[in-house]
């Protein structure tokens, strides 16, 4: 007796229908791994990012906490204005009036 071709067909389908469901359980998996791969160098470079200004946070603090020379001008910038010279109260210029809004220069163009 012969197998009958149409049950043959149908078998050799199921069997590939079922390698198929058996690759797509998988799908999922791999695009995550490779998503992982990809991801690694910009994890890595956040990382430095985050080290480097950190360090440069570190500089600033020191930066600022030095001794600045008396009557040293700072650079300011008021909200909707350019950036301007002003002399920063905090620093004494060896006269010890309070600064004055001449002394400080013109606030406003």
């Amino acid at each position: 007796m012969e197998a009958d071709p149409r049950l043959e067909l149908l078998a050799q389908t199921r069997a590939r229908i079922a390698e198929m469901e058996k690759l797509l359980e998988e799908l999922p998996g791999m695009f995550e791994a490779k998503f992982k791969q990809r991801l690694q160098p910009l994890l890595e470079q956040q990382q430095q990012l985050l080290h480097d200004n950190a360090a440069l946070r570190q500089q600033l603090k020191a930066l600022r906490g030095a001794e600045q020379p008396q009557g040293q001008r700072r650079l300011l910038a008021l909200p909707g204005r350019r950036l301007r010279a002003v002399v920063d109260p905090t620093v004494s210029d060896g006269d010890d009036a309070p600064p004055t809004a001449a002394s400080a220069g013109p606030t406003h163009k």
